[in-house]
């Protein structure tokens, strides 16, 4: 597709949602460090002091040199783009966090995130840079009784409600969807695209892959798939937009 017939289209689009698919950042080196398989179950860690111990050993080693994650080009462009009128919301599925700290304004990050630690019991917080940087204690302040937990989902518990439902909104009132695919569609982006699907509105997934999806039991035959890099198609993005950022 040419560039100047994308910005014609896409400063018609309103009421856009961006989808961010997981390994955004860094090439997912991080989503794969903290993949869903290399964490305790719920049970374990809040009954387990050698499992915790273990966990946050595992996650300091990983963060140690890194913490905090400076923001990234792409995430620039995000954020840019996220200044624009057009711009509804995004459902982010990374768990690094950026976003969040940069500019928390219509950002879901649906599958949790690393900046945080939270105590179940009293709901006291903790930023992960002072229990990294700092060395601060992870055990709760507040209630005396607790040990905080990064604020992602551990084996045995689900996605947060609030982000689901929150995310099922946005949709609902979307009229474009944009989905930026590094190299997969997770199955929870199958469910939103199906949620779209059935209110027949656009869908747009921006991926240089040629895999359209087409083998999997979700009505893709309205979706537009367009061939670019994430990074060019941001640029072009910001380009469409910048008439409109508030």
């Amino acid at each position: 597709m040419n560039s100047d017939i994308l910005i014609d289209d896409l400063i018609e689009y309103n009421q856009i949602v961006l989808i961010i698919e997981k390994n955004f950042f860094e090439n997912g080196k991080y989503e794969i460090l903290f993949d869903y398989e290399t964490r305790p179950s719920i049970k374990d860690f809040r009954s387990n002091e050698e499992s915790r111990n273990q966990y946050f050993s595992h996650i300091s080693h990983i963060l140690k040199d890194d913490y905090p994650f400076a923001v990234s080009d792409r995430y620039r462009r995000i954020l840019e783009i996220k200044k624009s009128q057009s711009i509804s919301g995004i459902i982010n599925l990374n768990i690094d966090g950026i976003l969040k700290l940069e500019d928390p304004q219509n950002i879901i990050d649906l599958e949790g995130n690393i900046s945080w630690l939270y105590c179940s019991t009293c709901g006291m917080d903790k930023s992960m840079e002072s229990v990294i940087k700092n060395q601060d204690a992870v055990s709760c302040s507040g209630c005396k009784d607790n040990v905080l937990k990064p604020s992602i989902p551990f084996k045995g518990q689900d996605i947060a409600e609030w982000d689901y439902r929150d995310s099922w909104m946005l949709l609902n009132r979307c009229e474009n969807l944009i989905i930026l695919a590094e190299d997969r569609i997770s199955p929870i982006t199958y469910s939103f695209i199906e949620i779209v699907v059935k209110r027949n509105k656009a869908i747009h997934i921006i991926s240089e892959t040629s895999n359209k999806y087409e083998d999997l039991h979700v009505d893709m035959s309205s979706v537009n798939f367009i061939d670019y890099s994430i990074d060019n198609f941001l640029d072009i993005m910001i380009k469409s937009l910048e008439n409109q950022v508030i």
